[in-house]
């Protein structure tokens, strides 16, 4: 498998139907996005409410969902994206594969963390939740839930995946090469994730959450990307990690 794996990472795609201008302008959206997103945000929503950034970036995650179907809604675009089935297990298999790794993925990130780090604390999405629970005994409510639910399963998942796995990867690649393509993905990656989703400490832990782990998510949701030829396996994937972190908080607040 690994073998496999090394394989496909070092074979090139076909050429994506958008220039390496093109996907930087999908990134580059994308903060546009966040941007908008917190606007709407402080006036839909109260200042104090502990789902206030998971509201902002739930809108801006579906902003970015609309600006890619608009932006590569051109029928050989959108086939680029690889959102179809083209994995390499049986059909039956693909979904729980997918989630599989994600969920092991997620537990491997926090056992490395806690090793290193000596703790264990919620994704920085998810850390304004735990914050306003702990330190204020403000219970996050059924709508906070379901937000971090929506955002952290589905909306970020299919945001990040449209953008980075399925627009910016094979771009890079196609300019720098496979390999340095690959890796800077999961770098660009991982620098956006710093800047949108900022650790609350720029300490060892802070930086170990907020852009090492991203990195390294980042690589595997890449490889997942290259190894199935399917954009649709690295969403599904990230949203297992996505769940599972929910999860953990559920567990770390309560």
């Amino acid at each position: 498998m690994i073998s496999r794996l090394f394989e496909r990472i070092r074979n090139l795609d076909s050429v994506p139907p958008w220039s390496l201008w093109g996907a930087a302008g999908a990134v580059i959206a994308s903060f546009a996005a966040t941007l908008i997103g917190f606007t709407a945000a402080t006036v839909l929503v109260e200042e104090r409410h502990p789902a206030l950034n998971l509201f902002a970036w739930a809108v801006a995650a579906a902003l970015v969902i609309v600006f890619v179907r608009f932006a590569r809604g051109k029928p050989e675009q959108w086939a680029a994206l690889r959102l179809g089935e083209t994995g390499v297990e049986p059909s039956g298999q693909n979904t729980f594969w997918y989630l599989l790794v994600g969920i092991g993925l997620a537990v491997s990130l926090d056992v490395v963390g806690r090793a290193v780090t000596q703790q264990i604390v919620p994704e920085p999405e998810l850390y304004r939740l735990a914050f306003y629970s702990q330190y204020y005994g403000q219970a996050p409510g059924i709508g906070g839930w379901l937000v971090a639910l929506l955002f952290m399963g589905l909306l970020q998942p299919l945001a990040d995946g449209l953008v980075f796995q399925g627009i910016a990867l094979p771009s890079l690649r196609a300019v720098l090469g496979a390999w340095p393509g690959f890796l800077l993905s999961a770098v660009i990656y991982a620098a956006f994730h710093y800047a949108v989703y900022p650790p609350v400490s720029t300490d060892f832990p802070g930086l170990w959450y907020g852009l090492i782990a991203p990195l390294l998510a980042g690589l595997i949701f890449g490889a997942i990307r290259l190894y199935t030829g399917s954009t649709r396996a690295a969403i599904i994937t990230h949203a297992a990690f996505g769940l599972f972190a929910v999860v953990k908080l559920l567990t770390l607040v309560s």
